[in-house]
């Protein structure tokens, strides 16, 4: 008989895809269909798509206060989703999410297993003793392996050689991190067809966004040289104002170029993979697309923030990803005010050659 998995994964896009790897594999490892998935709603479409045969918890929870207090909504948001949980018995239960507030704690925990892995809590950091002891309780109780949070490695993301330590304990084996390289794969064909470009131009923090006059010349002049011949725009529904002012600003300095650019707003997440997927190029901040294209191996070029470098970026599948990294600089100034165009025209046309 086949044994079960449970997998916690409630976490952000970019968070999840990481962990994409991790999930192909104990998807080999126990079956498919004898995986349990937890993940936040705007997943679901994504988990569909690339497991199709795994069992699915959505857990819908929130970052912001609406009326009640945040803990107190979410908990009302989650009792249905609990009640699930309380009925799920498995043999191995994987926290994948490794930042647990208190609540996430409880519909881990729900889950009955006889092993049950997780990493060291990163929010026991943030000096609050009610959270370590509520923690301590929970492990007192349950009796979970632990796995510290480990150090960064070069080309590795904290996150991932986190995944790869808790998945090695669930399987009795010491996996290689080639075993978990994130990894996506499109379900459908691309809405468009022939040569086209995808850019996410914004991300959820405009500190990491690239302004859109540098976009603007940078791609004016792919497209005189001849490598630029239809641009999609893409983001979220909330960013389609944004999009369409950028869409604007390509029209201002070339008509030709303008007419040449559509947006794009893809319904679901895996509607979005699979747009990434057809196109011949990517280009995009530090963000969920990112993350995606490189999970697809896609020529992509990411011109990286640098915040949170280490622990989520930056990572490659192959030499068809190229990461633009910041520069030490001890001026106050934005972190993509070190890099000319020139330098990034070079790195796009180093990107598309690969």
């Amino acid at each position: 008989m086949k044994r079960r998995c449970f997998v916690f994964k409630p976490d952000g896009i970019g968070d999840f895809i990481l962990a994409s790897g991790v999930i192909r594999l104990l998807a080999r490892e126990f079956g498919e269909e004898n995986l349990t998935i937890a993940v936040l709603p705007i997943m679901e479409p994504v988990v569909r798509g690339q497991f199709p045969k795994a069992a699915m918890v959505l857990l819908p929870l929130k970052t912001k206060r609406v009326i009640l207090n945040l803990f107190a909504a979410n908990v009302l948001r989650c009792f249905f989703p609990w009640l699930q949980l309380l009925q799920t018995r498995v043999d191995v239960s994987i926290s994948l999410r490794n930042m647990r507030d208190y609540l996430q704690n409880v519909l881990f925990f729900s889950v009955r297993s006889p092993k049950r892995l997780l990493c060291f809590n990163l929010l026991l950091g943030n000096g609050r003793p009610v959270r370590r002891w509520t923690e301590n309780a929970f492990i007192l109780l349950f009796r979970p392996e632990i796995v510290p949070y480990p150090e960064s490695r070069s080309g590795i993301p904290t996150e991932l050689e986190a995944h790869r330590l808790l998945v090695s304990r669930a399987l009795d084996r010491s996996v290689a991190i080639e075993e978990i390289w994130p990894e996506l794969k499109p379900v459908s064909t691309a809405p468009l067809q022939g040569n086209f470009w995808v850019c996410a131009p914004f991300s959820s923090s405009a500190e990491k966004d690239f302004p859109l006059e540098r976009w603007t010349t940078l791609f004016l002049k792919l497209y005189q040289d001849g490598r630029l011949s239809a641009l999609i725009l893409t983001g979220s529904l909330a960013q389609q104002g944004a999009l369409e002012k950028f869409q604007k600003l390509l029209l201002a300095a070339s008509e030709d170029l303008g007419n040449r650019t559509k947006i794009i707003i893809p319904k679901t997440l895996q509607d979005f993979i699979d747009l990434l997927a057809g196109a011949q190029c990517v280009m995009t901040v530090d963000t969920a697309a990112a993350h995606a294209a490189t999970a697809l191996n896609c020529r992509t070029l990411i011109l990286f923030s640098g915040k949170h470098r280490g622990m989520f970026a930056p990572w490659s599948r192959s030499s068809r990803q190229a990461w633009l990294l910041p520069k030490a600089s001890q001026v106050d100034a934005p972190w993509h005010s070190c890099h000319s165009d020139e330098e990034i025209f070079r790195l796009a046309t180093s990107v598309l050659d690969s």
